[in-house]
C-alpha cells in the first residue's frame, strides 16, 4: 500500500489559492471498485474522501440553489448539504443493535395498521406522538389489553427501527412503562 502527502493549490473564484493536503493512498479493498482520494482538510484538520456520484439534474439544481442560504456559504456547501443528508441517511437506517433493514412482513403489516389507526384519528402521522395514544391505537388494532403484549410490540417496532423512544433510553419491553413519547421513524413500511 503506498502513502504520499501531496499539496495541491486550487484557484477560488475570488483569486487567492486554497491548499489540501491530499494523502494518495491505493485501495485496500480492490474488488470494490472505489476510487478513493483522502485528503486532511486544511481548514478544519479534518480526514476527508473525495469521490464522484451522479445526481438527477432536477436535484442538484434545487440543492445549488438552496445550500448557499442554508449554510451562509458559497463555497463547501454543497459538500455540507452532502454530508448533512448522508448522515440523516444514515441515523435513519442504523441504531444501536447494527443495520435496519426491512423487517420481516407480518410485523410491517401490523406496523402499518397501526399507523392507518392513527392517521384515522389524527388526520395525519405526526412525528412524534404520545406514547399512550399509540398504545391505544396496538390495543385497538391488534385487540389486545394486556400492556405486557403492547410494550412487546412497542419494543419489537422499536428494533426493527420503525420507532424511537424519547423519554427514557429502552433496553427491554419494561423500560416502556417509563417511556413518554415517541419518535415515529418510519411513516409507512
Amino acid at each position: 500500500m503506498k502513502s504520499g502527502l501531496k499539496k495541491r493549490n486550487s484557484g477560488s473564484r475570488s483569486g487567492r489559492a486554497h491548499t489540501k493536503a491530499h494523502i494518495v493512498r491505493e485501495s485496500s479493498d480492490k474488488g470494490n471498485g472505489l476510487r478513493k482520494s483522502v485528503y486532511v482538510c486544511k481548514t478544519t484538520g479534518e480526514i476527508k474522501v473525495s469521490t464522484h456520484v451522479t445526481i438527477r439534474k432536477e436535484i442538484f439544481d434545487r440543492v445549488i440553489a438552496v445550500a448557499p442560504l442554508v449554510y451562509g456559504i458559497q463555497r463547501g456547501a454543497l459538500e455540507r448539504a452532502i454530508e448533512d443528508a448522508l448522515e440523516l441517511w444514515l441515523q435513519l437506517r442504523v441504531n444501536k443493535t447494527g443495520i435496519v433493514t426491512n423487517p420481516r412482513s407480518p410485523l410491517r403489516e401490523r406496523y402499518n395498521a397501526v399507523i392507518e389507526c392513527i392517521e384515522e384519528e389524527v388526520g395525519m402521522v405526526p412525528i412524534t406522538i404520545h406514547q399512550l395514544f399509540f398504545e391505544r391505537c396496538i390495543s385497538n388494532t391488534f385487540n389486545i389489553k394486556d400492556p405486557r403484549s403492547i410494550y412487546g410490540w412497542l419494543h419489537r417496532f422499536y428494533q426493527a427501527g420503525l420507532i424511537k423512544p424519547l423519554t427514557v433510553k429502552v433496553s427491554d419491553p419494561k423500560d416502556w412503562k417509563r417511556n413518554k413519547s415517541i419518535e415515529i421513524v418510519a411513516k409507512r413500511v
